[in-house]
């Protein structure tokens, strides 16, 4: 059973809006679209029960549902992809004070191909929170968690 890794990030002093915390990170790399121009997120009235939604549609519409969502209190859920790469992040969040970022599409490990190996930590922090940096989004402080899964065999 492989590991488990997240990020978690408080951005309050950037935009108390996620759809601009979305926006920025596109803008520094991060696609809301996989390689068959398939989007994945959460869809208006999930109310939490994780329902994701895959399928083709415009940027303008996907901010839109972030938009609605965040009306309504609810999470926001996106998945994201890093350029050209097979690399990806889970998104969650209802307020920028708490951006969950979840390594799992792909996640690169320190020993390549083994999902057993540790989350390649600085890969991730080179193309996020150091890019965010850069870019001011007022990143107040940042946490990252891992934890290795029990195996069955006792």
């Amino acid at each position: 059973m492989g590991r488990e890794a997240s990020f978690e990030l408080d951005c309050s002093e950037f935009s108390g809006s996620v759809t601009d915390f979305i926006k920025l990170l596109h803008s520094i790399g991060w696609s809301y679209y996989d390689g068959d121009y398939h989007a994945e997120y959460l869809p208006v009235g999930d109310s939490d029960s994780f329902d994701w939604q895959m399928e083709e549609i415009t940027e303008s519409s996907l901010y839109g549902i972030f938009d609605r969502k965040l009306q309504r209190e609810e999470t926001v859920g996106l998945v994201m992809y890093y350029r050209d790469t097979e690399y990806g992040i889970t998104l969650l969040a209802s307020d920028t004070s708490e951006i969950i970022l979840i390594p799992n599409i792909n996640r690169r490990t320190l020993t390549e191909g083994d999902e057993d190996s540790v989350t390649d930590v600085n890969w991730y922090a080179e193309r996020i929170l150091q890019k965010l940096l850069w870019y001011d989004c007022g990143l107040v402080g940042f946490r990252f968690e891992e934890s290795g899964g029990q195996s069955d065999d006792s």
